[in-house]
C-alpha cells in the first residue's frame, strides 16, 4: 500500500460514500494489516462485515470504539437497539439511515433545523393527481413581506458556522411568485450559510427567468418536477401542456450546455410500473447534462387517497430536523403534512427557533427511536 494513513482513510472514507463496498473492504484490510491502530480501518471492516453478513463483523466495530472512534460507537449503539427486531425484518439501508440520524442527534441540528421550508405563496399552475395542492384550503394564500422579513431575521439566530438549508416553496411553485428573486437575494447575503433548493414544474421557466435562476447563489440545485415522458400521460397527470413544458427544459438544457450554474435534477413520482424506466430513458437521452431522480409516491399522511403497498420505515425521520412554514404562517409538522392538518407552532407570533425547539417536537429528536414509536401521523407514514 504506497498511501499514507492519512491517504487511506480519505479513500476509505470516498469508498464508503459511493457504497463501493468490495474496494472499501479491500483497503480497510491491508491498513489495518499495515497499521493496525487504525480505528477508521476497524470501523469499516465492520461496517462491511455487517452489510454482507460476515460472522464477527461486530468485534471490528468494538476494536474501533476501543480505540474511542465515535462513529464507531454510534454504530454499536444502534445494532444494540435493533437487535430486539426479529431476525431478516431489517433492511441494510434502514440500518444505514439509522446510523445518520444518531449523528444527527449528536450535532448541532438538535437545537436549529437542518432545513427550513418558506412558502412565499401558496400558489401552484398545476393540477398533478399525486398532490393535495388541487382541493388543498390554503390555495392562493400570499405570506406578507413582513414576515417573510422576520422569518429571515429569526433564522440569523443559528450559529454562522451553521450550514442549513432554505426551501422558498412548500406546496407550490416559487418561480410563480414575482418576489422570489428578491427573496433569493436577501438569503444570499443575510443567510451567508444557507443554501438555497429551488423546485418548480418547469412551466414558468422562460429564458429571461432562467438567467436570473442561474444568478442566484448557494443553490444546491434546481429541482424539475416533469413526472411524465409523453403528453398523454402528463397532461392528464399534471393538467398543463406537455409540449410547451419540454420547451422550457430544451431552453434550460441548451443554458446548462452553455455554462448554467446550476445542478439540475428532473424527478417523476414513481409508481413501480414500467413507465419509472420509459421515464429514466426519455430523460437521459433528452436532457443528458441533467440527472434523473425517481421518488416514492407518498398519501401526503393520509391527505391523498392512493393506494401505497410500502411498510412504514423502522426508522426514526430526518424531517423532524426541518421545519415546514406554510403561507399563513402556521408550521406544518412537516413537508408531507401538505395540507397542515398536524400544527406545530407559528412564526407570526413566536420565533422560529422557538417552534423548532417547542418541547414536543424536541422530545421527537431526542427520544424517538423509531417513526413507529412516534405519534399519528408519523407512526404510519410510508415515505
Amino acid at each position: 500500500m504506497n498511501l499514507s494513513v492519512d491517504q487511506a482513510i480519505v479513500m476509505m472514507d470516498e469508498f464508503w460514500k459511493k457504497r463501493d463496498l468490495i474496494g472499501l473492504q479491500k483497503l480497510a484490510s491491508a491498513v489495518s494489516l499495515q497499521n493496525p491502530q487504525t480505528p477508521e480501518a476497524w470501523r469499516y471492516l465492520g461496517i462491511h462485515g455487517i452489510l454482507v453478513g460476515v460472522v464477527g463483523a461486530v468485534q471490528n466495530l468494538r476494536k474501533a470504539a476501543f480505540m474511542e472512534d465515535i462513529e464507531s460507537e454510534i454504530w454499536l449503539g444502534v445494532l444494540n437497539q435493533f437487535s430486539l427486531h426479529p431476525k431478516g425484518t431489517l433492511n441494510p439501508d434502514e440500518l444505514v439511515n439509522q446510523v445518520d440520524f444518531e449523528k444527527l442527534r449528536r450535532s448541532s441540528y438538535m437545537d436549529y433545523p437542518l432545513e427550513v421550508a418558506i412558502e412565499t405563496q401558496a400558489v401552484c399552475n398545476a393540477k398533478c393527481s399525486f398532490c393535495p395542492y388541487p382541493t388543498m384550503d390554503r390555495k392562493g394564500d400570499k405570506m406578507s413581506d413582513a414576515l417573510i422579513e422576520k422569518i429571515l431575521i429569526d433564522l440569523q439566530e443559528i450559529p454562522p458556522n451553521l450550514f442549513f438549508t432554505i426551501s422558498p416553496f412548500k406546496v407550490s411553485d416559487p418561480f410563480l411568485d414575482k418576489r422570489i428573486f428578491q427573496i433569493c437575494e436577501k438569503i444570499n447575503k443575510n443567510l451567508p450559510n444557507a443554501k438555497l433548493r429551488l423546485f418548480t414544474n418547469g412551466s414558468p421557466l422562460t429564458e429571461r427567468m432562467i438567467e436570473k435562476i442561474s444568478l442566484i447563489k448557494n443553490v444546491t440545485h434546481l429541482w424539475v418536477s416533469l413526472n411524465e415522458s409523453n403528453s398523454l400521460d402528463y397532461e392528464k397527470v399534471m393538467g398543463l401542456p406537455f409540449f410547451k413544458t419540454i420547451e422550457k427544459l430544451d431552453e434550460l438544457h441548451e443554458h446548462a450546455s452553455k455554462g448554467f450554474s446550476h445542478e439540475v435534477t428532473i424527478s417523476r413520482v414513481s409508481d413501480g410500473s414500467q413507465k419509472d424506466q420509459d421515464f429514466c430513458d426519455f430523460v437521459k437521452k433528452r436532457f443528458p447534462l441533467f440527472e434523473v431522480l425517481l421518488i416514492g409516491r407518498s398519501d401526503w399522511t393520509g391527505q391523498v387517497k392512493i393506494e401505497l403497498n410500502r411498510k412504514v420505515a423502522q426508522t426514526a425521520c430526518a424531517r423532524w430536523y426541518e421545519l415546514s412554514i406554510m403561507a399563513s404562517g402556521k408550521v406544518a409538522l412537516c413537508c408531507m403534512d401538505g395540507e397542515g392538518k398536524y400544527v406545530i407552532g407559528d412564526v407570526n407570533r413566536q420565533s422560529v427557533l422557538e417552534v423548532y425547539n417547542d418541547p414536543q417536537f424536541k422530545k421527537m429528536r431526542q427520544y424517538t427511536f423509531t417513526r413507529l414509536a412516534a405519534a399519528s401521523p408519523c407512526n404510519t407514514c410510508s415515505t
